[in-house]
C-alpha cells in the first residue's frame, strides 16, 4: 500500500441482510476481524492452503479521493457458493448515512474486517461433553455448521488463529419480522478469538526417508530420552488345535510334516532377511504425563498446500511431531487450565526443536496443525 493505513478510508462492513416476513435465510455472512493489514496476495495464499482453487475475482483497489486514498473492497472466490470480500472498516453504515457500531461488535483492536458469505447449512445441536477447542459448539449451540458452511467456518477460525484476529459468526437466525430490530441483528453474532498457542503439532513433508536408527539418533540430539515406540506384542506360538479337529483332519501325516517344514523355512528366511519398514514411530515420555511422538510414514495424498510442487511427484514422507497431555479433557477446552498451558508451552518448544532439526536433515516443507506453511528457519524453542 502506498499510504499509511491511518490515511486510508474504507467502506463500512456490511450489515446483515433483512429477513422478510416468513422467509427462510439461505445465506449467512461471517466476519474475520484483524488488528493489522494483510496483503491481498498473502490472504489469497493462506486461503489456497486449504482451498487450492481460491482466487481474487476483484482485487482490492486504492482510489484517490479528495480526502486521500480510499480502499475499495475486493472479492475472493473460495468456491461456487462461498466468497470472501473486503477489507472493510469495522463499522456499519446506517440507512441515514451515519456510521454506527457494527452489530457483530468487532472490538477495539479490530482495524480491518473481511466478510465471508456462504450457504447456510446447519445440522444437529452439539453433543454435551465433547471437546470444543475452537469454540464452534459454543457459537453454534442451536445447530452445528456442516458441509460447505462447516468447512468455511473451520477456515475462518484457522485464519483468525494464525493472524491473531477474531471470528464473528452469524450463528443465530432471528425470527422473521416485518420490521427487524437492531436487537435482532446483534443477537445473530457470536465470536471467538482462537488461541494461537493452541497449535502445537507440526508436520514435515519431505522426499527423503530417514532409516529408523538415523531418525532416532537425530531425535536424541535434542531429546535424549526419545525411544522407539513399542511395536512387538508377546506371542507364545499357535494355540493347540482341539482334539476333535485333529481327529477329523483329512490331511495325512506326511502332508502335515511338509507344511511344518515349509513354515519353518519361511520363518527362518524372514528372520535372516527382515522386511524393510515402511513406517515407524518414536516417543518421549515427558514429566507431568506429557507424551511427544514422532511418526514417520510414506503417504499417497499430500495436503493442499503442497499441490504443484515438483518434488512431491516422486513420493512423500510424512514426519509428524505431536504432543498429547495427560488430561485429555482439559486439552480440548476452549480455555484450558493454567497448568495445561504451562505444559503446552514447554512441549511446543520440544516439538519446534524436533521439526527444525529434522528439516535440517531432510528439507521439505513444515505445515502446522491448521494446514498453513511454517518457516522452518523461524522455529524456536518457544512460540
Amino acid at each position: 500500500m502506498t499510504e499509511s493505513t491511518a490515511h486510508i478510508a474504507m467502506d463500512c462492513a456490511p450489515l446483515p441482510a433483512l429477513l422478510a416476513h416468513g422467509e427462510r435465510q439461505k445465506e449467512v455472512t461471517h466476519f474475520l476481524a484483524l488488528p493489522d493489514f494483510v496483503d491481498p496476495a498473502d490472504l489469497e495464499f493462506l486461503i489456497q492452503s486449504r482451498a487450492p482453487r481460491a482466487a481474487w475475482e476483484v482485487l482490492p483497489q486504492e482510489e484517490a479521493v479528495p480526502q486521500g486514498v480510499r480502499l475499495r473492497p475486493g472479492v475472493l472466490r473460495i468456491s461456487a457458493r462461498t466468497v470472501v470480500h473486503g477489507p472493510y472498516a469495522p463499522l456499519a453504515g446506517a440507512e441515514d448515512g451515519t456510521v454506527v457500531a457494527h452489530p457483530a461488535a468487532f472490538g477495539s483492536t479490530a482495524q480491518f474486517v473481511y466478510a465471508m458469505t456462504t450457504l447456510r447449512e446447519r445440522g444437529d445441536v452439539p453433543l454435551e461433553g465433547v471437546g470444543d477447542r475452537d469454540g464452534i459448539a459454543r457459537i453454534f449451540a442451536e445447530g452445528l455448521p456442516m458441509r460447505e458452511e462447516g468447512r468455511q467456518i473451520s477456515l475462518l477460525i484457522a485464519l483468525a488463529r494464525l493472524l491473531e484476529g477474531t471470528a464473528h459468526c452469524e450463528a443465530v437466525t432471528p425470527p422473521a419480522r416485518r420490521v427487524p430490530s437492531r436487537e435482532d441483528d446483534a443477537s445473530r453474532y457470536r465470536s471467538v478469538a482462537p488461541d494461537a498457542k493452541a497449535n502445537v503439532n507440526l508436520t514435515l513433508y519431505s522426499d527423503v526417508w530417514l532409516e529408523p536408527a538415523a531418525a532416532l539418533r537425530l531425535a536424541q540430539v535434542s531429546v535424549p530420552a526419545m525411544v522407539y515406540m513399542p511395536t512387538d506384542a508377546p506371542w507364545d506360538g499357535p494355540v493347540d488345535a482341539p482334539d476333535v479337529i485333529r481327529q477329523g483332519s483329512p490331511l495325512s501325516d506326511d502332508l502335515i510334516a511338509l507344511i511344518h517344514r515349509n513354515a519353518d523355512q519361511t520363518d527362518m528366511q524372514a528372520m535372516q532377511e527382515p522386511e524393510e519398514r515402511s513406517a515407524y514411530g518414536m516417543v518421549y515420555e515427558a514429566p507431568g504425563g506429557n507424551l511427544v511422538t514422532v511418526e514417520v510414514a510414506g503417504i499417497d495424498v499430500v495436503p493442499p498446500v503442497l499441490d504443484g510442487l515438483d518434488w512431491v511427484t516422486g513420493g512423500v514422507i510424512e514426519y509428524r511431531f505431536a504432543w498429547t497431555p495427560d488430561d485429555l479433557v482439559d486439552w480440548q477446552r476452549e480455555s484450558p487450565s493454567f497448568e495445561l498451558r504451562k505444559h503446552r508451552t514447554r512441549m511446543a518448544g520440544v516439538i519446534a526443536t524436533l521439526a527444525r532439526d529434522f528439516y535440517a536433515a531432510v528439507a521439505g516443507e513444515v505445515v502446522d496443525h491448521d494446514g498453513f506453511l511454517k518457516d522452518p528457519t523461524q522455529l524456536r524453542s518457544g512460540r
